[in-house]
């Protein structure tokens, strides 16, 4: 007996920006009209739409031509045809667009609304995932999908780090219209779903997510899922923020949340750099000893008829040790930290991407990296003297208390590491390693996290990087010290003109301190931080 035709579908759901409109105005130019496609208005279950359809085709296959010169053939009449559909339809505060087949390439995505999939998530699924596709904004840049098939929570999935961001999740979730089933949702920018056949029955289905959206998250778990989002590359939202960051570099108001944030894909070179070279196509290389946001914005200033973030886009930035380039050549632009606030929403610009954070998740973080330094570290280091380096003021420290001991600028150099780590700058009365920084501005501590990550990772999985470093503690102590086993405690000395808060530190700056702390923590490493005040 054949299976009777189930009343749902899945289908592939967008939400867009209301623009006020035709509806016409959602789908990319030259596709209403177009004589490969059919636009109609419509009207579904008493709602006025509009549907576009038609196909893509291409007359010949990419690979037909590889194919016929292997077989000896003169041309192979191959070609590719794939249907593609789109119904528009306003529902509440937003026009969804239902799609099939190629259907999505038919929008306008300057329209579509990042992240809604997730919104969706957070509020609908039944805490039970998947699979997530993830990348870490502060730890070395990765991409990753992970996959349990019995099902596990976001915690199962890393989720709950700070600076770890969703941007595809596969769940389980009650069906829409109210049937009981439970179904596998796929949610992203877009959210596929299954929704009903019947027109009037399919309004509803949208109403109802609708409905969804505007309801609170009531799992703080799945609430992780829409806390920080990245923005697409089509995002409406990018262009006004570019501008922005435009402007900053110029020197306009917003150039106080201008810094420098190192790129974390290359935070295993951050501990063996002599100095940095700057490269703009046709224009002199800069040398200088260490990349600040001053020397970026006096480099875009070079070239005052052209757009600022163009300039940073197309420039280049190579570390270098003593024997040569440590690094490749990575754009200047990935280099930049901004942040910008809109109403209740706050946008960062950071390795080379924007970021959207929600009202509750900023303060969150907040909340966090002030309860990190506010944590006693412990110990006291001396003021730091306005005419003073950081070699200088190691110096001192170490003059000033005999249980230090100084290890600033002494490499250790292993067959993982050939350029050199720099374990610490130096080692406390208990073992703890220190790691020393002067800041001009509170975006310039993602060196200082990165020296800090890099060398706990080393002496954690290095054994000839632990032997080194037993070996200079012993011979720079004068035979009166010996190291620890393992890190245990690391402290940030950091340097500044008032102390360091949560309120005068970027945001991005609280998420890196936030999830450096949290990586170390699960290796068993405390982190505390000591701000030192000028005399």
């Amino acid at each position: 007996m054949p299976r009777s035709r189930s009343s749902r579908s899945r289908v592939t759901t967008h939400r867009l920006a209301t623009t006020g409109g035709p509806l016409a105005g959602y789908i990319r130019p030259g596709y209403c009209g177009h004589p490969g496609f059919t636009t109609a208005e419509t009207m579904v279950g008493g709602t006025a739409g509009l549907v576009v359809f038609g196909h893509f085709t291409t007359e010949e296959a990419k690979w037909a031509a590889d194919l016929a010169g292997l077989a000896g053939l003169a041309r192979l009449p191959l070609g590719n045809i794939a249907a593609a559909a789109v119904l528009l339809l306003p529902v509440g505060e937003a026009v969804y667009a239902v799609t099939w087949g190629m259907g999505h390439l038919l929008l306008d995505y300057e329209l579509v609304e990042p992240g809604f999939g997730l919104r969706f998530a957070a509020r609908k699924l039944n805490g039970e995932l998947r699979s997530v596709t993830r990348h870490a904004l502060s730890a070395r840049v990765q991409i990753d999908s992970r996959s349990l098939p019995g099902g596990g929570d976001v915690r199962a999935f890393g989720l709950a780090d700070l600076g770890t961001v969703a941007s595809r999740v596969i769940g389980r979730a009650v069906e829409l219209g109210g049937t009981g089933k439970v179904v596998t949702v796929r949610c992203a920018d877009s959210l596929n779903i299954p929704l009903s056949r019947e027109a009037g029955a399919l309004v509803r289905d949208l109403e109802e997510i609708e409905g969804v959206l505007r309801s609170p998250v009531t799992d703080q778990d799945l609430e992780l899922l829409s806390r920080m989002l990245p923005l697409g590359d089509r995002d409406q939202r990018r262009g006004p923020l570019c501008q922005r960051l435009a402007g900053a570099l110029r020197g306009g108001p917003e150039a106080a949340r201008l810094g420098v944030a190192w790129p974390w894909e290359h935070a295993s070179e951050v501990a063996a750099i002599d100095f940095v070279t700057i490269t703009v196509p046709g224009a002199p290389a800069v040398r200088v000893e260490s990349l600040a946001i001053e020397d970026v914005c006096e480099l875009a200033g070079r070239f005052p008829g052209r757009d600022p973030v163009e300039v940073l886009r197309q420039a280049r930035v190579a570390l270098h040790d003593e024997d040569g380039a440590v690094s490749p050549a990575i754009p200047l632009l990935k280099w930049i930290a901004f942040e910008a606030r809109d109403g209740d929403k706050l946008f960062f610009f950071a390795d080379g991407r924007w970021f959207t954070m929600d009202a509750g998740y900023g303060d969150h973080v907040r909340r966090e990296a002030g309860r990190i330094l506010a944590a006693p570290a412990g110990l006291t280091l001396i003021p730091w003297d306005d005419d003073w380096d950081e070699e200088t003021y190691n110096k001192e420290a170490v003059k000033a208390d005999g249980r230090l001991v100084l290890l600033d600028r002494r490499k250790i150099h292993t067959g993982l590491h050939r350029h050199g780590i720099e374990t610490c700058d130096l080692l406390g009365p208990d073992g703890e390693l220190i790691h020393v920084k002067h800041l001009r501005r509170s975006g310039d501590a993602s060196y200082l996290f990165a020296q800090a990550l890099v060398s706990a990772s080393a002496l954690l999985l290095d054994g000839q990087a632990r032997a080194k470093f037993a070996e200079r503690v012993a011979r720079h102590s004068g035979g009166t010290r010996t190291a620890p086993e393992l890190p245990r405690r690391i402290i940030l000395a950091i340097g500044t003109p008032r102390p360091l808060t949560a309120d005068s530190m970027f945001t991005f700056s609280q998420v890196t301190l936030v999830h450096l702390v949290q990586q170390l923590e699960a290796q068993g490493i405390t982190v505390a931080v000591i701000s030192i005040p000028a005399p």
